[in-house]
């Protein structure tokens, strides 16, 4: 069974008398240690996960940042870990700044993300020294540029532009597309970006784009960067000559959720991007941008399996149902995006499947199924149920549904485990509750 799912586990993923390990820890151990749900992140894997942008990027000669977009997940253990490799972090919310910084990230490592961005969320960005704040609309370069000028600071940013390129992904994680709510058409971006230059208070470094997630091929990069090589020479002049000196390509690099899927890897997409950059901007006469990229999904998705502890199983009609103790609270993909999973049992992990089996959470929702049909042995309560590729948009979109508190988060490394996250107690669900009195007549 493990070796069927090799090419979707961790890298470290073993099985040692019949028991899956990762980072040489075994499952048993980390739910005792944890309970359950637990994820579990190979540390291992998400340093050659990183490493693998930087090493591709090494050769740009304008230069590079390899900016982690932190909504894959965020935790401050995780982002110093990537810091500690030379990333720099990608962030779409005041949260997201701040855990940033308490990581020790500095700010001109910093990207600033958002549709739709408060005062005090660029306020605290100006404050932070953040490196690029990427403007996705008119009214915000307005508010920007007053914040940059009372702080006495000069903003670099970046506008997000929108090329109108529709990209094969589930539609709520297209971004390129012309009716997204993210950035602004090109006429626009020009606008801004003139508007940046006669500035005192914002630097214009270039522009940014994301063309959606969970991408399987380069295609998508190399239609919107040669569509862009020809924007880029019409922006030049509009600008008096000025060129780009950032060019952010956004993230969205895919992971196999399932052993048939083989996405390209960081080295393939670096690879598209610069030779396209490197041809036609060379043939328009371009000077060579500093490249941004922001990979989330691809580094740490991956590196990271659920552990859940089996409860009831049953038969309706034609389905077996192998039920778990948790679902849609700690893994939302699969309601939201019809994500598709795989599974072992983490105790069995080379016993041969008998049967297909949906697995379902506890929550009171019909669609709290993790996985359709999945292939495995008969499975028995008590056991452990794993599901692997869960590193990314899981836990940072965990939520309290049906107030069952959220998982806890673990990092693993040659036999040693430490929390990211520790489980959420019954106690501390109430955190937020005001307790009020009733209003009475």
């Amino acid at each position: 069974m493990l070796s069927d799912l090799a090419p979707i586990l961790p890298d470290t993923a073993a099985v040692v008398d019949g028991e899956l390990h990762v980072g040489g820890v075994a499952a048993s151990a980390l739910a005792a240690a944890y309970a359950t749900p637990v994820i579990v992140y190979d540390a291992a894997h998400v340093e050659r996960a990183a490493r693998s942008w930087i090493d591709a990027l090494a050769d740009w000669p304008a230069g590079s940042l390899v900016a982690y977009a932190s909504k894959a997940f965020s935790s401050v253990g995780m982002l110093r870990l990537l810091a500690d490799l030379g990333l720099g972090v990608d962030v779409a919310s005041h949260g997201e700044l701040g855990t940033a910084l308490r990581a020790g990230i500095p700010g001109d490592r910093i990207v600033l993300h958002g549709n739709n961005k408060s005062r005090v969320e660029l306020e605290a960005a100006v404050a932070a020294g953040v490196g690029l704040v990427v403007v996705d609309a008119p009214q915000e370069l307005v508010l920007l540029e007053s914040i940059a000028r009372a702080a006495g600071r000069v903003q670099p940013i970046l506008v997000r532009l929108n090329p109108d390129i529709e990209v094969e992904t589930h539609r709520y994680i297209s971004t390129s597309h012309g009716g997204s709510k993210f950035g602004v058409p090109a006429g626009v971006a020009t606008e801004l970006l003139l508007q940046a230059d006669a500035s005192d208070w914002l630097e214009a470094e270039g522009v940014h784009l994301h063309l959606g997630s969970q991408l399987l091929d380069t295609d998508p990069w190399r239609r919107v960067l040669e569509w862009l090589a020809g924007w880029a020479v019409e922006l030049r002049t509009a600008r008096g000559g000025r060129e780009l000196q950032s060019l952010d390509v956004g993230g969205g690099l895919g992971i196999a959720y399932l052993e048939t899927q083989r996405p390209p890897t960081p080295a393939q997409v670096v690879a598209t991007v610069t030779e396209v950059l490197g041809s036609q901007w060379r043939d328009a006469g371009l000077q060579l941008p500093r490249l941004v990229v922001e990979p989330g999904r691809s580094i740490v998705g991956q590196a990271a399996l659920t552990l859940y502890r089996v409860g009831v199983t049953k038969d309706a009609g034609d389905i077996r149902y192998v039920n778990v103790d948790g679902g849609m609270s700690d893994n939302p993909r699969p309601v939201l995006y019809q994500a598709q999973y795989r599974a072992l049992l983490a105790e069995r992990a080379e016993d041969a499947a008998t049967g297909a089996w949906w697995v379902a959470g506890v929550h009171c929702e019909s669609g709290d199924v993790l996985i359709e049909d999945a292939p495995l042995p008969e499975p028995r309560p008590g056991e452990l149920l794993a599901i692997p590729a869960t590193g990314a948009y899981a836990a940072s979109m965990a939520s309290t549904y049906n107030m069952v508190p959220r998982a806890a988060v673990v990092l693993v490394r040659d036999g040693e485990h430490r929390p990211l996250l520790r489980r959420e107690r019954i106690d501390e669900l109430f955190v937020r509750d005001a307790d009020a009195p009733e209003f009475r007549a």
